[in-house]
């Protein structure tokens, strides 16, 4: 009974924390925060493997932070004009788990107004004459709780556009629970003050997901592991997305990966369907992804990650 409880409370905090931020108007800021921190994840549309132990847990539910491990390294080209860099590490501390992420997006905006500020990745592919970026670091722990896997994550969060600058800060909030050979899991992201800037004040861009994963499973020479996840945003939008990665490997210690993922893009101008590959060296996997969309051009990413 103790345990059902702890599960009724950890996600009514997620609601409740939730719910402010999702009642208020449209238009948010940072775009960074709506991007995939991810390359594993934005090869399989987006829904990040909650069965994994990947350090870059730290952008997507903290209560897999328990068990993350690792450092990782990707950089996102929108086209030849903006650049996403992310970085992540994650270790053992204090009888669970502690990470460190930083986002890095740089772009042009179209002008120094507060509506300047790209709605969406596809705005990402068309280079404006006012220079912007946007920053966010994360520092997160996570450990095991009366059965559950939960976790926190702090961010420091900065938005500069054209001479003008502000910050804010915003914290997530996550459970994660493996059932039947499954790892299922609620998050709620970005609950924070938003920020004033180019002459408007924009809230974060809140989010609520569950989120469902399996674990590689031999099918012949391969394994297969699906992935699956259901975003609420603030403005009431419904993301639901899920992938497919198929993995063999020829020799021990040497994995080909394969992904593809569908996501539902409501009017942003990207195509619902991702792929990705991997290769893996014992520790050492190096990750592309792709994504296309409806304006010219197209996003590459490519990913280091060390286990």
């Amino acid at each position: 009974m103790r345990v059902y409880r702890a599960e009724r409370i950890l996600i009514g905090a997620i609601a409740i924390a939730a719910a402010p931020c999702l009642a208020q108007s449209d238009g948010n800021a940072p775009l960074v925060l709506e991007l995939p921190a991810s390359t594993r994840a934005l090869g399989l549309g987006g829904a990040f493997v909650l069965s994994a132990v990947d350090n870059d847990a730290v952008f997507y539910n903290p209560g897999l932070l328990d068990a993350a491990r690792g450092a990782g390294l990707a950089v996102q080209r929108y086209g030849s004009s903006s650049t996403l860099g992310v970085l992540s590490a994650a270790t053992e501390w204090f009888g669970g788990g502690l990470a460190l992420g930083v986002q890095v997006l740089s772009y042009g905006a179209g002008g120094v107004a507060w509506d300047d500020i790209p709605d969406d990745a596809n705005d990402l592919l068309s280079r404006g004459s006012s220079g912007a970026s946007e920053l966010v670091g994360s520092l997160g722990y996570g450990r095991e709780i009366l059965g559950f896997r939960a976790g926190i994550v702090g961010k420091a969060i900065e938005q500069r556009l054209g001479g003008e600058r502000d910050a804010t800060v915003a914290f997530d909030i996550g459970v994660v629970r493996n059932l039947w050979g499954v790892t299922l899991g609620a998050s709620a992201q970005n609950l924070g003050w938003g920020l004033s800037i180019g002459g408007g004040d924009l809230p974060l861009p809140s989010r609520v997901t569950i989120g469902a994963a399996t674990r590689s499973r031999p099918v012949g020479p391969l394994d297969v592991l699906v992935t699956t996840s259901v975003s609420r945003r603030r403005d009431g939008e419904i993301i639901p997305a899920g992938g497919l990665e198929i993995a063999w490997w020829p020799i021990v210690g040497r994995t080909f990966m394969g992904r593809v993922g569908a996501r539902r893009v409501p009017g942003d101008g990207a195509s619902p369907v991702t792929v990705g590959f991997a290769f893996r060296a014992d520790d050492l996997t190096i990750e592309y992804a792709f994504e296309e969309f409806d304006a010219p051009g197209a996003a590459h990413r490519l990913g280091v990650r060390w286990h």
